[in-house]
């Protein structure tokens, strides 16, 4: 049944990628379309789990979701602050605000590959019915780059929703914040979940302000 869930998730980020597609070319919506793939590709990992079997093979399809999460979920900072340059919010048009969230993105991934990549240890866990691995390795606790990510889309969205009126950003990465917290062991698909949701919240609101 959570292996069906998980083909949902990968249908739903699909069609909202195509989405995506459509938009105007800008550096912003490319990092949004490098987030929504990463996403298919994680989801679908999990999916296919199960049929590919435990083994070197799917252990290494696996590694690449560590990588990917590690190398482009701070990424969404850089996002969060496009979107808001383009909506008019007054404390990011300058250079000093730019350069501090691409400072502070960078460190997170540098964070990230440390505790995702260089201490990876990937073992077998099943949830479910769903067989994926698991990075048993790094500094244990939460994922400090991914939380910081949302705290600030959280933010982000507060202040497009009072200077526009639009909410769906910072409900989306308020949903994914709850849904982290509640994503623990075999309910991990609720954190997956989220990130659907928020992936979802990120397009409608690309195409609401990166289209201009």
């Amino acid at each position: 049944m959570l292996t069906i869930l998980y083909f949902i998730f990968v249908g739903v980020l699909v069609f909202f990628t195509r989405q995506a597609l459509g938009q105007k070319r800008k550096s912003y919506t490319w990092i949004l379309l490098i987030v929504l793939f990463g996403l298919i590709y994680d989801n679908l990992m999990i999916a296919v789990g199960s049929f590919i079997g435990e083994g070197a093979l799917l252990k290494n399809l696996n590694a690449g979701r560590f990588i990917i999460h590690a190398l482009i979920t701070p990424t969404m900072m850089i996002f969060g602050l496009g979107i808001l340059r383009n909506a008019g919010v007054k404390w990011t048009q300058g250079k000093t605000a730019h350069i501090l969230v691409c400072v502070f993105a960078t460190l997170l991934i540098g964070l990230g590959v440390y505790t995702d990549i260089l201490l990876l240890d990937l073992q077998p866990r099943d949830v479910l019915g769903t067989l994926r691995y698991a990075n048993e390795g790094g500094i244990k606790g939460p994922p400090i780059p991914a939380i910081l990510t949302i705290i600030f889309l959280i933010g982000a969205g507060i202040s497009l929703w009072r200077k526009t009126s639009w909410k769906w950003l910072a409900l989306g990465a308020l949903f994914m914040f709850i849904a982290a917290a509640m994503g623990m062991g075999d309910m991990v698909f609720i954190s997956n979940l989220g990130e659907v949701v928020l992936g979802v919240a990120n397009v409608l609101t690309a195409k609401r302000f990166l289209n201009s």
